[in-house]
């Protein structure tokens, strides 16, 4: 690339730099269209390249994936703007290293783009840089992205956990110190690869139970079934719902609107169900059809924030399985009172929600046009509106 300067007039080009965009782990520098009077010849100049790193993970930064044209973007709540892009396949999972040294994708790509060789890969990246710091064979991967719940990490770091149908159902254990697909354990009928607490990760199953692996260096580890509490035929749970890693707590959403509180670990501890509708003052919603309620929906429906207790659900009103609508209205929920805190009528119907994991924390709306609106956790205010942030999963620092 060259930068014209004009004899008798220099001409600045803006340069614009952002981390990760362009090749993976390179910034790039580009210059404004040049501007030359008529009638002046023009020589070429030396481009001044630079290479741009991220800082440290700031507590209000937002990554959203683009499930159909792959690539994450990296977007700074309180400033409102793209910091950079983390390249990846489409229909990919994303993941953030608990110490923040790393991102994670679960990826698949063919050496033709849509045919050809297949890959399966857990690309790991550097969190500042953005350069690929190893890519780590898998022996398969679900192809269906934009699963927050897809791909998890350990608390401690030192594994991943990726959802796999190849054609059985598997999560693939990765040794993510040693940089090596460690064991892939059968989760018949299961779904989601959940990290619990220690080294251990769950899935939810279509009968209706969970089922639990817990993992370690002398053992690949034997799931266990939790009994029935849900039915995954009747009122499912939303795969986008909420889990702690931490903490090990799930706070699980179904599609008419019942909240459970599960504690994941070898033996997990599965609270009573309760319902959102009846916390709002409104009869149970039950399955009938042809029955107008308001309902839980969207791509991502459900947010918690693990230190101030509140959940934030995005609601509309329609017939039970309208599941995949977006909100109209954003329901601020406390979830050890079960009472419904506030509700909010959104100006656009909003199909993800994501709130960071501070006690000041900001709210980030994705709506049907791929903007990211960023929203004061206490008072609702719009702070910042970003304009083709993404169309997938809304993912947070802290989770």
């Amino acid at each position: 690339m060259k930068r014209w300067k004009a004899v008798g007039t220099r001409v600045l080009g803006a340069l614009i730099v952002t981390a990760g965009l362009g090749m993976p782990g390179n910034a790039q520098v580009g210059t404004a269209t040049p501007t030359v009077t008529p009638g002046e010849a023009s020589i070429p100049e030396a481009e001044e390249n630079d290479v741009a790193t991220l800082p440290p993970i700031g507590p209000h930064w937002a990554f959203i994936t683009n499930w159909l044209r792959g690539g994450i973007r990296i977007v700074d709540g309180d400033s409102g703007k793209m910091l950079g892009m983390i390249h990846s396949a489409p229909f990919s999972d994303f993941a953030i290293d608990p110490a923040g040294a790393f991102f994670y994708v679960a990826e698949t790509m063919w050496s033709r783009g849509n045919r050809g060789t297949r890959q399966d890969l857990l690309t790991i990246y550097d969190a500042h840089s953005l350069k690929i710091v190893s890519e780590i064979p898998l022996t398969g991967r679900l192809l269906i992205g934009n699963r927050p719940l897809n791909l998890s990490i350990s608390p401690d770091g030192k594994y991943g956990f990726v959802y796999n149908l190849d054609p059985s159902t598997t999560i693939q254990v990765v040794n993510l110190v040693k940089r090596r697909l460690a064991s892939s354990v059968e989760v018949p009928g299961c779904g989601l690869a959940i990290a619990g607490t220690g080294v251990s990760t769950a899935s939810l199953c279509s009968d209706g139970s969970m089922a639990t692996i817990a993992y370690n260096s002398k053992s690949s580890g034997t799931p266990s079934r939790s009994p029935v509490f849900f039915s995954a035929e009747a009122d499912p749970i939303f795969d986008n719902s909420f889990a702690d890693r931490r903490s090990g707590k799930a706070i699980f959403l179904t599609y008419s609107g019942l909240i459970r509180e599960v504690s994941i670990s070898a033996t997990p501890v599965i609270g009573e169900p309760w319902s959102i509708q009846q916390a709002a003052g409104m009869p149970i919603v039950t399955t009938d059809a042809l029955l107008v309620n308001w309902l839980p929906g969207g791509r991502e429906p459900i947010a918690f924030n693990r230190k101030t207790g509140k959940a934030y659900i995005l609601m509309h009103m329609g017939e039970y399985w309208s599941q995949k609508a977006s909100g109209t209205e954003l329901w601020e929920v406390d979830v050890a009172a079960r009472k419904i805190l506030r509700r909010k009528r959104l100006a656009k119907p909003i199909a993800a929600v994501a709130v960071t994991q501070d006690t000041n924390p900001v709210l980030m709306l994705v709506d049907e046009d791929d903007r990211l609106l960023v929203l004061d956790g206490e008072t609702f205010e719009q702070k910042h509106e970003v304009a083709n942030a993404g169309n997938g999963i809304i993912h947070v620092a802290g989770n």
